[in-house]
């Protein structure tokens, strides 16, 4: 069978999960998430691929082999798979000390079936049938990942709450809407723009659940969405069940404020829709999804890691509850050993190595990273810009800091993108003081990472391409150098090729904006309007007036307006931020093209009419091309009391909010790698680049197994590979390097992130004792002696 052409054959004959239940036995399982895949333990892509169908039911006795999992490229010709059963959400069983609240989640089963040896680039057909199934079964499609440089995904994030609506106790989902769009992101048609093809996958930047990363949080608002029986603006789409959601941990994934996570329970009773860990059913996260396992252990929310130490207390799991605090080493490690599975690659514990993670997909390479307080020591702050002055973050742990520098050198995918929660450089003021990740700004940089995709701030925002300086990570002052370079000539549109790193919030997946115009849950209420269609200034709570819109933003001081009271000069600097849309929910639709990739903003749907006034031309902003944008459609409300949406549904269409390209060109022979002298053990080599780019994120690449230098931050050897990395060569630039490296033919490549790689082959007897850029150098100086000579005669 092809692979799929479009979003119609991936869908899942529609099953609802009422009739799931009706067609099994009184006193059967009851199915209390539908299957999903997910991707497992497996990140590289080779030949073969793989997928994991996970499901949960409400079982206190697992019962596995009541299941079978059946998958094949057609319908009749399918393989059976046996599951796999965990118990789950049962962890404060261990300790009979602990007291089990009134709301606790409960023992539930979670069935997994690894799905081996498939082919890329395929759709296959999956069944699960068993108890609390119909007799049919639930069937439904995915699609491998691709190993070809043409491909398209979607990112969004801080999605999961639906907020109370004013003056009411009925609740808000925006983010199915957004779901609903994301599963159809090919049939959107956006003025003025071409087709665009279906999403592949997802990115998700954390804040998936709130408020906690409890298993009710998943109950009520996620899985709802996510795994919707049902495709429509209000009530989300069937997603999960057939394309991957790849998700960072956010704060609220892992315990709210993420220093520290509460085991036992928030409140005295977690009814429905409150967002709490009603008990026993913390960080859900590393048991409900199965990402690749090849992150660092000893790193997760149970540890609080302290700077470049490497040094760490295993302080992360609290237990409290009704204002009593206990001590549970026991059900701390009946939770650990609840998340073990074998995902693909034999049983692990999840949350040992789930935290951080990398996988492939296409000619692109995608690191997760988590940013939470616990990894800087628990520091947390989210007072008011304007109340103290910023304080610095410890360093980024050493532990991870080599983990992700051996990932992305490992890695010689041409594509490379970040994703982590915290900004570390947002021009909005919500979440400001949370840019605990510029400790790594350089480091990402310098190892040819082209975009950083962060959620946190609930709004789209797009920086000018970044370069990090000496002080990008010290407490911001107005004076002395700048603490980030960007380069304001690139647009993505006739400059497509950027001098630095992108960095992208995308934080509108569906949860309130945080956008001072509007009051909640839309809004934040009456306060700072940062969206890039606001003007004028405001009051705020110090009693100073404040400019509104981009005179806000983040300069390249990283000061803001402000930082005034505290900081001489803040905010006058040029602005870092291109694009600010804090009024509309949204998400990201990129298309990856082999050496171009573009970014499309896709708004919420709207309406065709607008509530614009003279004095209020665009309340809800201006799309990419500086029209206003019409209104939202209407909420989409749901009643608490019985989790079904009261109003209409009403579709619309989408605008696109913004646009970007960027290019990788194809250098040639404009960037040139020289052996200029070889000795003993040890070699010198030049690095030229005569190209009209500055080359960013270069390293030179070598067959070099016979290196005896340091390995460290610009030296390191990834099996047989010598991984050099040069950071910035400029324009018309060179790099001198001496190695010592026993070699006579030197093999390799210059990647770099600006530019396609180039190959380099250097042999001794050819090229020894020979700088060509110098014999030129000198032939040039002659001749402009002779030519002055002339002249004079």
């Amino acid at each position: 069978m092809p692979a799929l052409n479009s979003r119609r054959r991936l869908a899942l004959a529609s099953i609802s999960l009422a009739a799931l239940v009706l067609a099994s036995p009184a006193l059967a399982a009851k199915v209390t998430y539908a299957p999903y895949i997910q991707p497992g333990d497996l990140g590289p892509l080779g030949g073969r691929d793989q997928v994991v169908v996970t499901w949960q039911t409400d079982e206190k006795v697992p019962n596995p082999s009541a299941y079978q999992v059946q998958f094949g490229i057609a319908p009749r010709q399918l393989s059976t798979v046996q599951p796999h059963a965990r118990i789950v959400d049962n962890y404060l069983a261990a300790d009979p000390a602990l007291p089990v609240p009134p709301g606790a989640y409960g023992a539930h089963t979670t069935y997994t079936a690894v799905l081996h040896n498939l082919n890329p680039n395929t759709a296959y057909t999956y069944r699960v049938t068993g108890p609390g199934l119909p007799a049919g079964g639930f069937q439904a499609q995915f699609l491998t990942r691709k190993t070809g440089s043409k491909f398209s995904f979607m990112v969004m994030g801080d999605e999961g709450f639906f907020p109370t609506q004013a003056n009411s106790t009925m609740l808000t989902d925006y983010f199915a809407r957004i779901v609903h769009l994301m599963y159809n992101s090919g049939k959107i048609t956006l003025p003025g723009e071409p087709a665009r093809p279906s999403g592949e996958f997802a990115l998700n930047t954390g804040d998936n659940v709130y408020n906690t990363g409890s298993e009710q949080s998943y109950r009520d608002y996620w899985m709802p969405v996510w795994n919707s029986d049902v495709d429509s603006v209000d009530r989300g789409a069937p997603f999960i069940r057939s394309l991957q959601n790849y998700i960072v941990v956010g704060n609220h994934d892992v315990g709210g404020s993420g220093d520290y996570v509460n085991m036992l329970a928030t409140t005295s009773s977690a009814a429905l829709y409150q967002g709490q860990t009603g008990g026993g059913d913390a960080l859900a996260y590393y048991n409900l999804y199965s990402f690749p396992l090849n992150g660092p252990a000893g790193v997760d929310p149970g540890f609080v890691l302290n700077g470049n130490t490497n040094s760490s207390s295993q302080t992360g799991f609290q237990f409290s509850y009704n204002g009593t605090s206990y001590s549970s080493p026991a059900a701390a490690e009946a939770f650990r050993a609840s998340t073990a599975v074998d995902a693909g690659r034999g049983i692990k514990r999840q949350i040992d190595h789930m935290s951080n993670y990398s996988f492939d997909y296409g000619n692109a390479h995608f690191v997760f990273l988590d940013s939470n307080p616990h990894v800087f020591n628990g520091q947390l702050d989210y007072s008011a810009v304007y109340a103290n002055p910023p304080a610095a973050f410890p360093a980024y742990p050493k532990i991870l800091r080599d983990w992700l520098i051996n990932d992305l050198d490992g890695s010689n995918k041409p594509w490379k993108i970040v994703v982590y929660h915290h900004p570390a450089f947002s021009s909005g003021y919500a979440t400001l003081r949370n840019n605990q990740m510029r400790q790594i700004s350089k480091l990402l940089e310098d190892h040819g990472v082209n975009i950083v995709y962060n959620g946190h701030e609930h709004n789209y925002q797009r920086t000018f391409p970044l370069r990090a300086g000496a002080t990008v990570a010290g407490v911001p002052t107005a004076t002395g150098p700048e603490a980030v370079s960007i380069d304001t000539a690139f647009d993505g549109v006739k400059t497509r090729v950027p001098d630095g790193v992108l960095h992208v919030v995308e934080g509108a997946g569906g949860n309130r904006d945080f956008d001072g115009d509007e009051v909640n849950p839309r809004g934040s209420g009456s306060g700072l309007d940062q969206d890039d269609s606001a003007t004028g200034s405001v009051q705020v709570g110090d009693g100073n007036t404040y400019p509104q819109g981009p005179a806000s933003w983040l300069d390249t001081h990283l000061t803001t307006a402000e930082m005034k009271p505290f900081v001489s000069g803040a905010g006058q600097g040029p602005k870092i931020t291109v694009n600010f849309k804090a009024k509309v929910f949204s998400f990201g639709h990129i298309v990856v093209d082999g050496n171009k990739l573009t970014h499309y903003q896709v708004s919420e749907p709207l309406l065709a009419t607008s509530s614009a006034t003279t004095a209020s031309p665009a309340p809800y902003g201006r799309d990419y091309y500086g029209k206003p944008i019409k209104d939202p459609v209407p909420d989409t409300v749901i009643d608490p009391a019985t989790g079904q949406v009261v109003t209409p549904s009403q579709d619309g269409p989408s605008v696109l909010l913004d646009k970007w390209t960027i290019e990788k060109p194809d250098l040639g022979d404009q960037v040139a790698v020289q052996l200029i002298h070889h000795q003993g053990n040890g070699l010198k080599l030049k690095v030229k680049n005569r190209s009209q780019y500055a080359l960013n994120g270069a390293q030179l690449v070598l067959e070099a197994g016979s290196y005896s230098g340091p390995i460290d931050e610009t030296h390191n050897m990834v099996d047989d590979e010598l991984i050099v990395t040069l950071g910035r060569i400029a324009a018309g630039d060179s790099v001198v390097l001496d190695l010592p490296v026993e070699s006579h033919h030197i093999r390799g490549k210059l990647r770099s992130a600006t530019a396609q790689p180039v190959e380099v082959d250097c042999d001794r007897n050819r090229d020894r004792d020979y700088d060509y850029d110098a014999i030129r150098d000198r032939v040039e100086n002659q001749i402009r002696q002779l030519t002055g000579n002339l002249d004079r005669d």
